[in-house]
């Protein structure tokens, strides 16, 4: 089977939602499906000159490069990786199936004639802090069958009316890459991990606050910050930040830490929060939807009202002054994040393709 998933652009940095479509490329791939991901320069074409200039460069970029074009994760080399100058139909190859993957990839997809493939729709948010919300509800109502990956996106999806059009597969998390290092009842020192990102939606500013009053009252309070974007200015000193560690170095900090904080005002899953518990991190997070789909408050992770540092902070004390509820949440979430399986969500999905 011929299977084309298009992004909405090209990124030469990690991102959640790029991984998860990688993720499936290559795995559908081992099944001996033919899988290429379409990467174009803009959404809609452009004219001009130097347009036109630009688009030859664009498709030459992976004659350009030294390096692969998706070096920040290894892609299988049965996968095509095609760069395209917009998404006008002659640029996207004939397939049987094809998914859009974002709220502005989803309209030409849905206009595009039979021979691109049947139509999918992988849903991986709610992206009203991307686009306007009556465009994402439009998207949302397009006559393509949904995957969504969350319990939550189906809520929203059957809130749609889209019930008879949505299937629910979850992701999956590779345990065999995120795994535990440093036995959870041997982290003595008091660190814990965050993600920093400068969109507003990741609630970089409610954790940065949560953090601080944490140390208020706990002066030898480590933090370890990762993320794509250069220092944020706004980080205090003390903390810690690395910039696109790769993933065995991101083990490393997620094993380093007793916990994570994941204060994202709105998540269709969570990949951070997951891969953490997976590592052994006690997980605190905000009540962003997302984080229900693989943690249960009180039992595998501690949960706050989005925006609320002060609660955030409530939260992250109790596991800092009770280690016996620290290590019994960690415990209890890495042994139910074993439970999510790629290989699951690949095979779901595989079964609804060749329907």
């Amino acid at each position: 089977m011929k299977i084309t998933f298009v992004l909405p652009m090209f990124l030469t940095s990690p991102s959640g939602g790029f991984k998860v479509v990688y993720e499936y490329a290559n795995r559908l791939s081992e099944l001996a499906h033919e899988v290429t991901v379409v990467h174009p320069r803009t959404i809609e074409p452009q004219t001009g000159l130097v347009e036109a200039l630009k688009k030859r460069l664009w498709k030459s970029k992976l004659q350009l490069l030294n390096h692969p074009l998706v070096s920040w994760i290894e892609i299988n080399d049965k996968v095509t990786l095609l760069l395209v100058a917009d998404l006008s139909e002659k640029n996207i190859p004939d397939a049987d199936v094809i998914f859009a993957t974002a709220s502005d990839t989803a309209f030409p997809v849905a206009a595009y004639s039979t021979s691109k493939g049947r139509k999918f729709y992988l849903l991986q948010s709610y992206e009203s802090w991307n686009l306007p919300e009556e465009t994402v509800v439009a998207s949302w109502k397009l006559p393509m069958h949904k995957i969504v990956v969350s319990r939550h996106l189906q809520q929203i999806a059957e809130g749609l009316g889209e019930q008879s059009r949505t299937t629910y597969i979850p992701l999956g998390i590779d345990v065999s890459v995120f795994r535990l290092r440093m036995p959870i009842h041997e982290r003595r020192e008091l660190r814990i991990g965050m993600l920093a990102h400068p969109s507003e939606v990741k609630g970089t500013g409610d954790g940065l606050a949560a953090l601080e009053l944490v140390k208020t009252k706990h002066t030898d309070l480590k933090v370890a910050l990762f993320g794509t974007e250069p220092r944020l200015e706004f980080i205090p000193d003390w903390m810690n930040y690395e910039r696109l560690p790769t993933a065995e170095r991101l083990v490393e900090l997620y094993n380093s830490c007793r916990i994570f904080l994941n204060p994202g005002r709105a998540e269709g899953w969570g990949l951070p929060a997951a891969e953490a518990m997976a590592c052994g991190c006690a997980v605190v997070s905000a009540d962003n939807g997302g984080i229900h789909e693989f943690a249960v408050d009180g039992e595998t992770a501690l949960i706050a009202p989005i925006q609320r540092p002060d609660l955030l902070a409530e939260q992250i004390l109790k596991l800092i002054e009770d280690d016996e509820l620290r290590q019994r949440i960690a415990s209890a979430g890495h042994q139910s994040i074993q439970k999510i399986s790629w290989n699951q969500a690949v095979n779901d999905l595989n079964q609804l393709l060749v329907q």
